[in-house]
C-alpha cells in the first residue's frame, strides 16, 4: 500500500509514525549540586551503542541535563561520526548529546535501532545545519517518519538489549578497575599468581 507521508510502499496494516510519537526528549537541567558521571561527545564511540567511558560533571560549567540509565542518546554534532547509544548509568549528559526516553516501553528496541541505523545517520546529516560542524536539532530527529507495525515492533523486544548492554558495561568497568588495582601490585611483586 502506498503511503504518502513516507513516499513509498508499506505493508497493508502498517502505519506511518514519527520518532516523536515514540520518544520524549529529556530536558531536566542539572543543578550542579554534586558530581555525576557524564556523557559528552568526547566519550561516545562511533558506531557502537555500548557507551563505556564516562566523563565527570565537574569538567563542565553549563549545559548539562539529567540522564537516566537506559536513555537513548544521539550525538547532535557531526552526525556522520555515528555517535548514538544507550546511557550506561544515571548521571548527566552534555547539551551536545540529545537524550530521549520512550513513551511506551514496548517501543524501546525499535526506537533504539531506528536511531542507530546508517540510514538514520544519513537523514540526520541531510537535515543538519552548518558546514564545518553540522548540527542536527532534536526537532529534526523527532520528526523522522517511520513505517510502524505493533506486531513487528513486538518482535524487536524479544531480547532486552538495554539491560544486556548496561550490565555488560558495568561488568567491563568493574574488571577494568580490578585490573588497574591489581596490575601495579603484580608489577612490583606485592602480589603473585600461582599455577
Amino acid at each position: 500500500m502506498w503511503n504518502a507521508e513516507l513516499q513509498r510502499e508499506i505493508p497493508l496494516g502498517w502505519e506511518c509514525k514519527s520518532l516523536g510519537d515514540l520518544l520524549i526528549k529529556n530536558n531536566d537541567s542539572f543543578d550542579y549540586s554534586g558530581i555525576e558521571p557524564t556523557i559528552d561527545l568526547s566519550v561516545m564511540p562511533s558506531a557502537s551503542i555500548s557507551l563505556q567511558k564516562l566523563n565527570s560533571s565537574d569538567q563542565f560549567t553549563t549545559n548539562l541535563f539529567i540522564m537516566h540509565e537506559g536513555d537513548i542518546l544521539f550525538g547532535s554534532i557531526r552526525p556522520y561520526l555515528k555517535k548514538a547509544g544507550i546511557a550506561p548509568c544515571d548521571g548527566v549528559v552534555a547539551g551536545t548529546v540529545h537524550s530521549y526516553r520512550v513513551k511506551l516501553e514496548q517501543d524501546y528496541n525499535f526506537a533504539l535501532f531506528t536511531l542507530c541505523r546508517d540510514s538514520f545517520f544519513d537523514y540526520a546529516l541531510t537535515v543538519s545545519t552548518g558546514t564545518k560542524m553540522p548540527v542536527v536539532s532534536s526537532d529534526s530527529i523527532l520528526s523522522y517518519k517511520i513505517p510502524y507495525s505493533p506486531k513487528v515492533v513486538a518482535l524487536f523486544n524479544q531480547t532486552n538489549i538495554r539491560d544486556i548492554i548496561c550490565r555488560n558495561v558495568h561488568e567491563a568497568n568493574s574488571l577494568s578497575s580490578l585490573r588497574d588495582w591489581l596490575l601495579p601490585m603484580l608489577m612490583n611483586g606485592q602480589a603473585t599468581i600461582s599455577d
